[in-house]
């Protein structure tokens, strides 16, 4: 379902820190007005996490008849992302780099060029310490189109050809890097589409996106920071595939050794190192190396403890308790997750905040597992419930499907049939509308259906032929392997099957 104007409001809303709260108040709120904007941002937040937005659109509505609720909303959603971008551009290059550019471009516009110079001059100086070529050809382009239209004003013929020889080096190193993130892509894609027994032909295509790397590599300015850092994803996704794990771990050590040798580089807030650290733990999990993510869980926790905003420390301790407990539960270390939840309590989803929505639901998920281990499914079941109620509009995430069939498998274990069934049928409408279903979901359904039914013998086998036939259909199909990522439902559907079969 598309996102209106005020789900995205109230998700842009949730995800301020207490810190931008208290800015976006001190500083709209000053003179005391009676705003009705800020009317319409304390009863969004006063209404919690779980309030329904068109439940929100009707009390507003109800308490200020005359006000357009509409026009109140969209003008709240530009002062709060106007007062973002304006904090983002006191602490972040690039923010303050694109700044720059505009304020360089209203300069030309009102004839003030030496000052629009001087922006251009500062753009130049910090897209070259960050290697950051297109804004770079941004501000040159710039600098010449306004040199071209004033007549070459004290410009001499090598100083302009100089110029130009320069955003054509920039251009080819765009052209690079676009290259490489093109085959990194291919290369993701492939690996997410393609079974791991997909036969020769499949295995040349991956092999030849390995030989264009390579010659990227070979050719391009190999020494730049993006490109290293492409060449060790491309290659550490690329030994993951094909089975080589160990090589695979050395190499994304190397990439977290890369980004470390090159703080000067990382955005404010460090948001691109913390996606990269995600992805290698992503990464990591998907291939059940759960002892091997230690490593990388410490340096989100390093993060998390340091003196950037709010929004980007919160991010990290959300993405720290999901590994946290994602590998303590991988390892089968179940007293160690209830430690973990235990231990970190005022870390916890908050219900009138929240940083990330799938996010969130994946750290609920985790905590629902980790009571599931424990044998407490009345905890297990109250904590899915939480996640799922909060997250209705993320169903498009896989994590949202994988939270409903768990909330499935744990009534199957507590023996509530009827409320079963009935998500069954909700869970088919949902999606059968929408997308296919997975093999795996067929497999759970076909275990929900006749597990606590007294067949015959006859009828039993007939089930179990079943079972095994819709068992093998799923390592046939790579997709599946994002739903085992967050729980094994197929070791869980063995012991059921198994223990029937008996």
């Amino acid at each position: 379902m598309k996102s209106t104007l005020k789900h995205n409001l109230k998700k842009l809303l949730l995800s301020l820190s207490g810190s931008e709260r208290k800015h976006f108040k001190n500083k709209y709120n000053a003179q005391g007005a009676n705003k009705d904007y800020m009317n319409l941002f304390d009863l969004m937040f006063e209404s919690g996490k779980s309030a329904n937005p068109d439940d929100i659109e009707l009390l507003f509505k109800l308490k200020y008849p005359e006000k357009s609720f509409d026009n109140t909303a969209s003008y709240l959603y530009k002062v709060l992302t106007d007062m973002l971008v304006q904090m983002r551009i006191d602490h972040d290059d690039w923010f303050y780099s694109q700044h720059c550019l505009m304020k360089a471009k209203l300069c030309f516009e009102r004839e003030i060029p030496e000052r629009g110079l001087a922006e251009l001059d500062k753009i130049k100086i910090l897209a070259k310490d960050r290697a950051d070529h297109l804004m770079y050809y941004a501000a040159t382009r710039m600098e010449l189109s306004h040199i071209s239209e004033n007549g070459f004003p004290d410009t001499t013929e090598q100083e302009l050809v100089s110029m130009q020889m320069r955003m054509k080096q920039n251009l080819q190193n765009l052209r690079q890097t676009h290259e490489h993130y093109s085959l990194f892509e291919l290369l993701n894609y492939r690996m997410l589409t393609q079974s791991n027994h997909s036969g020769d032909q499949q295995d040349k295509k991956l092999n030849d996106l390995l030989l264009s790397e390579l010659g990227i590599i070979t050719r391009g300015n190999k020494q730049s920071f993006e490109s290293k850092k492409l060449h060790l994803l491309f290659q550490a996704f690329f030994l993951s595939r094909t089975g080589d794990y160990n090589s695979a771990l050395k190499i994304f050590k190397s990439l977290n050794l890369l980004f470390e040798q090159h703080t000067q580089l990382w955005s404010c807030p460090p948001y691109d190192y913390l996606a990269a650290l995600d992805g290698i733990l992503d990464s990591l999990r998907s291939i059940r190396l759960y002892a091997e993510m230690a490593f990388f869980i410490d340096k989100i926790q390093v993060l998390s403890n340091s003196s950037y905003s709010d929004h980007f420390t919160q991010t990290c301790r959300q993405t720290f308790l999901i590994y946290t407990l994602n590998s303590a539960l991988g390892n089968s270390d179940y007293d160690q997750a209830l430690a973990v939840i235990k231990t970190n309590k005022s870390y916890l989803p908050k219900v009138k905040q929240m940083v990330h929505g799938h996010k969130q639901l994946e750290l609920i998920f985790f905590i629902a597992v980790s009571y599931f281990r424990n044998k407490d499914l009345q905890s297990a079941s109250k904590y899915i419930s939480i996640g799922l109620s909060q997250d209705k509009q993320g169903s498009t995430q896989i994590i949202y499907r994988v939270s409903r069939l768990f909330r499935m498998l744990i009534h199957f274990e507590m023996g509530n049939i009827d409320y079963l069934e009935y998500e069954m049928r909700t869970f088919k409408r949902l999606f059968t509308k929408t997308e296919k279903f997975f093999q795996l979901e067929r497999l759970l359904f076909h275990i929900f259906s006749n597990t606590h039914k007294p067949y015959s013998s006859i009828k039993n086998r007939s089930i179990w032929k079943k079972y095994q036939e819709l068992r093998s259909k799923f390592a046939e199909n790579p997709p599946e392997q994002e739903l085992l990522k967050y729980f094994d439902f197929l070791s869980w559907s063995d012991a059921i099957t198994k223990s029937q079969k008996k």
